[in-house]
C-alpha cells in the first residue's frame, strides 16, 4: 500500500490531476484489491507540495467546508433530554428525544458514550484526515431540550467541548473559552437547539455565557390549531417572543418547520412558508425544513396505522417546499431539507434521500428562481473581488430594523452582514441608541485563520463592517454597536477596535 501511496503522488506531483484514474493505475500496477484512501494520501503527501489546489482534490466531500466554516456537531445524553411529548416525536433511549439513535451523528455519540470532548476530538480528526482545515468551527449542540437539563450538566458539557477543541483542559468555562480565542481550533460559531418555550430571558443569559451565537427553535408550524393536534405544549405568542428576545440579544434565528403535520395540507403549508417572511413577528434568518415522518413507537404512528393520518411522500413534499420557495427571501439560508434519519427507520413517509435534489429539481421546472443563501454562495469558486458590488435589503423583524447587506459577484454571495436596529433588548450592555451585528461571514473554502483563501481575509468583512457601522451611526444615530461573536473570532474584532462587553465585543461609534 505504501508503494501505491508514493505512485499516486508522485504522479499528483508530476502535474497530472486525473485522480481517479491515477488510483486505478496505482491498483493495478501493485495488485492491491482496495484503493488507498485520501486520508492516507494526505498523510503521506509533503507538506510544503500541499496547495490549496492539492488539498481540495484530495478532500473527501469538499462540500462539508465550502461555507467556510467546519462543522462540528455532538449530542447530548439520551437521559432527561425532554420532558415534553409531541406525538410525532420518537424517543428509542439511545439518543435524545426526537432522534432515534442511528443518524450519523448519533451513532457517533452513543460510540462516544455521548461524552462532548470525545466526539469533538473525533470529529475533528476526521475531518483533518479527509483534508479539511479544523482552523474555524462551528459547534453544534444536538438536543433540542439541552436547556432544561441540569445545570451542572450544561456547564461541564459545553466546558468540556472547549477543552476538545482547545487539546487541553481548564479549571472552568471562562477559561476555556478564553483559551480558545488562540487555540487552533476556534469555536467561531456556536448553535443550540431549543423550544420557543426554553427560550426566555434566563436562558438566553445562560446560552450567552456558553459563548453560542446562534439558536434553532423547533417551531415546526407557527398555528396554535395544529400545536393543539400534536400536543407541543406551547402556542404562537411563545414563537413570536422567543424569536423577538433572540434578535434583540443579537442571535441568529433558525427555524425548524415540519410540513405535512396533522391539520395541514399541501395549501396550507405553502401558505404558512408565505407567512414565515410576510408577518413580522417570525422572518427568521435560516430553515431547516423537515417533512413530517411517522417513526415506529410515536403516537403518531398509531394514528397512521388507524388510518387517520397520511404523511407527505417525497414527490409531494418536494411539490410543496418547491411552492414555497418563492417566499423565501434573500436575506435567508435553506441549511436543511429532510432528517437524517437512515430510511428503515421510517414507517411512512419522505421514502427517498435525495429531497433536496428533488426540491430544486421542481423549483428549476416551474421557473421559481432560487433566492436563498445556499443556492447563491461562491462555494469556494473564482470570483473577481473587483467586480463585487454591495447590496442592501432592508425589512422589519420583530419590531426592530434589520439590514442584510451583502457583497456579490455574477450573481453570487461572496459575503454579508446582518444590521439589527433593536426593538426591545434586556441585557445590559444594549443601551439607548445602540446598533447590533447578529452575523458577519464571509464565503468561501475555508481559509485557515491568518491564511488567505480565495475570498475569506480579502477585505470584504472589513467592508461590510464599515458599512454597517457608517448605517448604524448616519441613518440611526447610534452610539454603540454591539457584536455577537464566537469566542474564536473575538481577535479579528478586537483588531477592527472592539473591546470586551459582557458576552459581546462593542466600540463608540
Amino acid at each position: 500500500m505504501n508503494e501505491a501511496v508514493r505512485y499516486i503522488i508522485s504522479q499528483l506531483l508530476s502535474g497530472r490531476r486525473d485522480f481517479v484514474k491515477i488510483r486505478w493505475e496505482a491498483a493495478r500496477k501493485f495488485r492491491i484489491v482496495s484503493f488507498p484512501r485520501n486520508s492516507e494520501i494526505l498523510a503521506s503527501f509533503p507538506k510544503d507540495k500541499l496547495t490549496p489546489e492539492m488539498r481540495s482534490l484530495l478532500q473527501k466531500r469538499p462540500m462539508r467546508t465550502l461555507s467556510g466554516v467546519t462543522p462540528v456537531a455532538i449530542m447530548v445524553r439520551p437521559e432527561g433530554s425532554c420532558k415534553w411529548s409531541c406525538i410525532y416525536c420518537p424517543y428509542t433511549g439511545n439518543a435524545p428525544k426526537s432522534y432515534t439513535g442511528e443518524e450519523p451523528a448519533a451513532l457517533r455519540a452513543r460510540q462516544s458514550k455521548f461524552d462532548p470532548a470525545v466526539q469533538v476530538r473525533t470529529r475533528l480528526r476526521h475531518f483533518r484526515e479527509t483534508g479539511h482545515p479544523t482552523s474555524k468551527c462551528e459547534l453544534i449542540v444536538m438536543g433540542g431540550s439541552f436547556l432544561q437539563m441540569p445545570e451542572s450538566y450544561k456547564r461541564s458539557f459545553v466546558k468540556n467541548a472547549y477543552d476538545a477543541f482547545n487539546r487541553r483542559k481548564s479549571s472552568s468555562l471562562a477559561a476555556a473559552k478564553k483559551l480558545n480565542e488562540t487555540a487552533q481550533s476556534r469555536v467561531v460559531g456556536f448553535t443550540i437547539e431549543t423550544r420557543p418555550d426554553l427560550c426566555g430571558k434566563e436562558q438566553i443569559n445562560e446560552i450567552l455565557e456558553y459563548g453560542a451565537t446562534r439558536v434553532e427553535l423547533g417551531v415546526q408550524n407557527p398555528d396554535d390549531k395544529i400545536y393543539k393536534k400534536i400536543n407541543r405544549g406551547h402556542g404562537v405568542k411563545e414563537v413570536e417572543t422567543a424569536t423577538s428576545l433572540l434578535k434583540d440579544s443579537a442571535f441568529k434565528v433558525c427555524y425548524h418547520i415540519m410540513p405535512g403535520l396533522p391539520g395541514s395540507d399541501e395549501k396550507k403549508d405553502i401558505l404558512m412558508f408565505k407567512k414565515l417572511f410576510s408577518d413580522s413577528r417570525f422572518k427568521p434568518d435560516m430553515l431547516k425544513i423537515y417533512p413530517t415522518l411517522v417513526i415506529p413507537g410515536t403516537k403518531l404512528y398509531d394514528i397512521w396505522k388507524e388510518g387517520k393520518y397520511e404523511p407527505y411522500s417525497a414527490e409531494k413534499a418536494a411539490r410543496v417546499i418547491s411552492r414555497a420557495y418563492r417566499y423565501i427571501p434573500p436575506y435567508v439560508r435553506v441549511m436543511r431539507i429532510q432528517r437524517d434519519i437512515p430510511l428503515p427507520m421510517i414507517g411512512a413517509g419522505v421514502e427517498k434521500s435525495n429531497l433536496r435534489e428533488l426540491v430544486e429539481h421542481e423549483v428549476k421546472k416551474a421557473g421559481i428562481p432560487q433566492m436563498e443563501i445556499r443556492s447563491r454562495e461562491i462555494r469556494g469558486g473564482k470570483i473577481s473581488p473587483e467586480g463585487a458590488e454591495l447590496s442592501c435589503i432592508k425589512y422589519n423583524a420583530s419590531g426592530g430594523e434589520e439590514f442584510f447587506l451583502s457583497y456579490e459577484s455574477q450573481n453570487k454571495l461572496i459575503g454579508f452582514i446582518r444590521l439589527r436596529i433593536p426593538n426591545n433588548p434586556f441585557r445590559k450592555e444594549i443601551t439607548g441608541n445602540t446598533a447590533l451585528i447578529r452575523e458577519l461571514h464571509v464565503y468561501g473554502s475555508e481559509a485557515p485563520v491568518g491564511q488567505e483563501g480565495i475570498t475569506q481575509h480579502r477585505n470584504f468583512g472589513t467592508l461590510l463592517l464599515e458599512e454597517a457601522e457608517r448605517i448604524a451611526n448616519e441613518d440611526f444615530d447610534s452610539k454603540k454597536m454591539i457584536i455577537i461573536s464566537g469566542v474564536g473570532v473575538k481577535p479579528y474584532y478586537f483588531s477592527k477596535g472592539y473591546k470586551r462587553d459582557g458576552p459581546y465585543v462593542s466600540r463608540k461609534l
